[in-house]
């Protein structure tokens, strides 16, 4: 993808994450050091991935549709609407669900983006959209893509 190209979601590169698509809206050139975007489902119920952090890249959320509870460090979680920006900058714990009986949709956002995007799409390969995943290939993920497991 080029810079100043317009990727419309019908138009976009897909992949699967907790059984719903994701739409890379922007990817960075093949060893380019830049962001990425892509618009994602959560499924409803969804219990979200374990706390975490990751080392090698920046990631942020920006909720376009439905609410999500989101958890930074220690603290409890909190709700994020539709319109809420969250940042999970590199090292910081972070986790987030979807507790409603509806889907929540979000932009996802990730710096380096080829880091997070290689990331979403392993992680996102094994996520059920009800249940927990295989937990010892969850930790092969994380350990693969510099991020560390934090319950």
């Amino acid at each position: 993808m080029s810079h100043g190209t317009v990727i419309r979601p019908v138009d976009a590169r897909t992949f699967v994450y907790a059984g719903q698509p994701m739409a890379v809206l922007a990817e960075p050139a093949s060893g380019a050091d830049s962001l990425s975007a892509a618009d994602m489902v959560v499924p409803p119920r969804f219990a979200g991935p374990v706390p975490h952090a990751h080392r090698g890249f920046d990631e942020a959320l920006y909720v376009l549709e439905g609410v999500l509870l989101l958890t930074y460090g220690q603290a409890d979680p909190v709700e994020a609407p539709a319109g809420a920006f969250c940042l999970a900058p590199r090292g910081v714990r972070h986790t987030f669900a979807n507790p409603a009986s509806r889907p929540a949709r979000v932009l996802g956002l990730w710096s380096p983006g080829d880091a997070g995007l290689r990331f979403m799409a392993d992680i996102g390969a094994i996520m059920p959209p009800g249940g927990a995943p295989d937990p010892n290939l969850v930790g092969e993920i994380y350990r693969r893509h510099d991020s560390d497991l934090l319950p």
